[in-house]
């Protein structure tokens, strides 16, 4: 009997030391998860980069697409091909003639009626020019003066220089009708260039235009393909510019009008991405606008929908992994409640940096990452191979 109730003892001792053991794991957690909600607030945020959404400037018809998703394009590198439909579909409106037809029509009309002038005024200059020959016959015999030889020689001048005068406008006229038919050739006029339709491929060369890049950018997103119709303002391919300070990079948190006092007390945040990655910033403006915050990030015991929009500089040092650097990745802003508990924190020499923080543990490719500079630049750790491994798509 005595043995029976020494091993139901053991087995009670053990059992209570196994609750006890699981009671204070979960009180840990429960304080260590309480501890960091009183001493930090989170605020879901983005990364803010700039981007450049090339959009059709008019309705067009893109014939061809020179670059693919992830390539690396310099500035003048020819993106895209099209051909504006108003040049195309114009001529095929019977109700009305397009201007340059007309412009031009006017221009030999013009030049038909300066040429007609050409033989009235040599006439009357061969004319003018007998009488000035009788004129002299008649001083030399002494029957008249001069007065009536400079009065013809006045005429004959006066009729010279109407004459250059027409042979100048002619060739001015036909300059212009020359002009005028280069254009007529270039805007496809009186050729089968409608999209979709028999013989619609031989475009001339003066129809083609061309989209080429603004600045070194790599190509996140292509929306159509060739042979594609677009009216005006319709997207076509989306650039991310490599220079991220031009681009305006930085963090966007939405911060509750309740909480926008511990943004106030503390400048300094982190910025978590992941587990593995986790950034520091400096607050460079507050109340940058107000902004609806996202459905999904909306607390089911919370009033506001709507949220301060802070945004954040990345600190001067850091490497930051090429895939970071895109516009709406999600991230997480903690910052300390209070200065003290900061310090505190500070002054415990990282020793629960494994419990309240999460370092950066992850080893990446230094190809991948970029460290930002003194003047909010980000430049690749290792230049000279990013470029490369950009052409490859293999970032």
């Amino acid at each position: 009997m005595n043995e029976f109730l020494n091993y139901q003892n053991k087995k009670l001792a053990k059992q209570q030391t196994i609750y006890a053991i699981v009671f204070a794991a979960i009180m840990i957690i429960l304080l260590l998860f309480a501890y960091r909600r009183v001493v930090y607030t989170y605020y879901d945020g983005y990364v803010k980069l700039d981007q450049n959404n090339l959009r059709a400037i008019d309705d067009i018809y893109v014939l061809d697409i020179y670059k693919n998703v992830g390539d690396l394009v310099q500035p003048g590198d020819t993106l895209y091909s099209y051909v504006l439909l108003n040049n195309l579909l114009g001529q095929f409106n019977v109700n009305s003639v397009p201007s340059i037809i007309l412009d031009h029509a006017n221009l030999k009309l013009q030049a038909a009626l300066a040429r007609q002038e050409i033989p009235v005024l040599q006439t009357k200059i061969n004319e003018l020019i007998k009488r000035l020959k009788s004129e002299k016959n008649d001083i030399f015999y002494g029957l008249t003066d001069n007065t009536k030889r400079l009065a013809i020689e006045a005429e004959l001048n006066e009729y010279r220089e109407k004459l250059l005068e027409q042979q100048r406008k002619i060739q001015i006229y036909e300059s212009m009708a020359g002009n005028s038919s280069r254009y007529i050739i270039n805007s496809g006029y009186g050729h089968n260039h409608l999209p979709y339709s028999p013989g619609a491929q031989g475009y001339e060369s003066g129809v083609v235009q061309y989209c080429c890049a603004p600045e070194e950018a790599i190509i996140t997103d292509i929306k159509v393909a060739k042979n594609t119709v677009l009216f005006e303002k319709e997207p076509v391919i989306d650039l991310q510019h490599t220079d991220y300070k031009a681009s305006h990079l930085g963090v966007m948190a939405y911060i509750p009008a309740n909480q926008v006092k511990y943004i106030n007390n503390n400048k300094r945040v982190e910025v978590i991405v992941n587990e593995d990655l986790t950034f520091y910033a400096h607050m460079s403006l507050l109340g940058l606008r107000v902004e609806d915050i996202p459905k999904h990030l909306l607390s089911n015991f919370s009033h506001d929908i709507d949220a301060v929009i802070a945004l954040f500089t990345f600190d001067v040092g850091q490497k930051i992994p090429f895939w970071v650097l895109n516009d709406h990745v999600p991230v997480r802003v903690r910052v300390a409640n209070d200065v003290f508990h900061e310090a505190f924190y500070n002054s415990l020499g990282g020793v629960f940096n494994g419990l309240f923080s999460q370092p950066d543990t992850v080893e990446y490719d230094p190809r991948r990452i970029f460290e930002v500079k003194e003047d909010q630049t980000l430049e690749p750790v290792d230049t000279a191979t990013f470029k490369e491994l950009i052409k490859d798509h293999n970032y």
